[in-house]
């Protein structure tokens, strides 16, 4: 079985980057895999490693609605010479450079999933979202809750949830014995690093030697900057770039913090609770719910309460046996994520539509 997979650009560094390419490497020990990236080739090595047996390839498109049709025509020119059995639109929102490609009788085009990484409840009224229910073989989602979401607002054929693989588990936990809190992510409006700073901020009035770090880039990076400076924070608090080596920054962290408006299923979440860091985040919808246990191995509160962030991030702060206990039991916990059983997932959810062909399946 020939397998494509569809992304923005296949040498990016979030989430999405990274769960597509952990999941294109497991899949190609089992089929013909292909990655097929919208934007240009790198100049230079950059992005997550792909399996020697997982071919890249290339099809820049132009954005913007005035190059949807000219976009659709490329995209349809491509499936018909490559002829791939399964298109997995690693994005929902790729779905609009396969209008024409869905419009092909049958069974002379693929069958195609769309892979929701972000969030059902914020993106249902997008285009995208609509269009993909209807013109998809099967919908993935990341949490049983996002799934419900598709079921009940969209209406698709077929959903199934699939959750994102742990990466992998370092030889020895986090020590747990430094004073820093850590935070990656996009430095954007959903990850709500402002309110996490303001949490901070109450936190630190009672542990001054503490200190937090993100890491990330985006474009609330100078706001995020002015706050720290409006507050005082500027010496405990540090905004540096992404860095390859985030096991490294796992290693020396004593808390994960989670302070986003919505998510999809948290790849950082689970590579911090891989490494034994007991982690606090908002309830936001979709995922930390569903991977953190409240009080057993991490700690969840209420969307937007800051008050309730602080405190939890010093109960932590204050009782290094309970920080132990919890990073203990996240590490263990997060075994259910391991990557053969999703790759698993994966094959059969591939099978099946290999053994029924193009949309039969109920």
């Amino acid at each position: 079985m020939n397998v494509l997979f569809v992304i923005h650009d296949a040498h990016g560094w979030a989430g999405t980057e990274r769960v597509t390419n952990l999941i294109a490497n497991g899949l190609s020990e089992h089929f013909d895999v292909e990655v097929l990236s919208l934007c240009p080739p790198p100049h230079h090595a950059c992005g997550y490693p792909y399996s020697p047996e997982v071919k890249l390839s290339y099809l820049p498109l132009a954005g913007g609605a005035r190059h949807i049709l000219g976009s659709n025509i490329h995209m349809l020119r491509f499936v018909r010479h490559r002829a791939p059995d399964v298109v997995i639109l690693s994005g929902v929102g790729e779905i609009r450079h396969f209008l024409l490609v869905a419009l092909l009788q049958r069974p002379h085009r693929p069958a195609l999933i769309a892979w929701e990484h972000f969030n059902a409840t914020y993106a249902a009224n997008h285009p995208s979202r609509r269009i993909a229910a209807r013109c998809c073989d099967f919908i993935v989602t990341l949490t049983h809750k996002d799934a419900e979401t598709w079921r009940r607002v969209l209406a698709p054929r077929n959903v199934v949830c699939i959750p994102n693989p742990v990466p992998g588990f370092p030889d020895h936990p986090a020590g747990l014995e430094t004073k820093r809190i850590l935070a990656l992510g996009r430095l954007e409006a959903q990850k709500r690093f402002d309110l996490l700073i303001d949490a901070f901020a109450v936190f630190a009035r009672a542990h001054p030697d503490w200190s937090l770090r993100i890491r990330g880039s985006g474009s609330k990076e100078a706001e995020l900057r002015n706050k720290l400076a409006a507050r005082g924070l500027e010496d405990s608090v540090q905004i540096l770039p992404p860095t390859h080596n985030v096991a490294e920054e796992y290693a020396g962290a004593s808390m994960y913090a989670i302070s986003s408006e919505y998510e999809g299923f948290s790849m950082t979440l689970v590579e911090a609770m891989a490494a034994g860091v007991p982690c606090v985040s908002f309830d936001c919808p979709e995922g930390p719910s569903e991977i953190i246990e409240d009080g057993q191995d991490g700690f969840i509160v209420p969307l937007y309460d800051v008050a309730a962030l602080a405190e939890r991030m010093g109960r932590l702060a204050d009782d290094a046996p309970l920080r132990r206990r919890m990073g203990a039991a996240a590490r263990q916990n997060i075994h259910r994520y391991e990557i053969g059983p999703i790759i698993e997932r994966w094959s059969s959810l591939l099978r099946a539509l290999g053994d029924v062909r193009l949309g039969d399946v109920k």
